[in-house]
């Protein structure tokens, strides 16, 4: 069967697979070949995907997943691709480290802009 893996951004990926392992909202599921056509909600976790013996990871954000035909939609909106779940848990780590930095230079400008704005007002009065 075929998957598209599809961000906001791009489309991911778009291979042939034999099994996808995908994170549900109501708990982890299988999707193989001759299932019937359906939709699922994903939380955010680990799809994994199998073709014969290989196996590759993603890690992804909350989403969903359609199964049209031979085909396979996921939707989500961001997705990290690991080879292995080590490779994947340190390019998470590494990720989560950059977004947090991010995080506090953004909220030292706001700390700066709402300290700018409180003295502009009292100089009104």
């Amino acid at each position: 069967m075929l998957i598209k893996l599809v961000l906001p951004n791009e489309t991911l990926l778009d291979q042939e697979v034999d099994k996808i392992t995908a994170p549900g909202t109501m708990g982890s599921f299988q999707v193989l070949p001759r299932h019937i056509d359906v939709a699922w909600s994903l939380k955010p976790g680990i799809l994994i995907l199998a073709k014969d013996t290989q196996e590759d990871y993603y890690a992804i954000h909350q989403g969903i997943l359609v199964k049209e035909g031979a085909t396979v939609y996921v939707a989500s909106f961001q997705a990290i691709k690991g080879n292995s779940l080590e490779d994947l848990y340190q390019v998470l780590v590494e990720s989560f480290r950059v977004q947090d930095d991010q995080e506090k230079k953004a909220r030292e400008i706001l700390v700066k802009l709402e300290a700018d704005t409180i003295r502009r007002f009292m100089e009104i009065e």
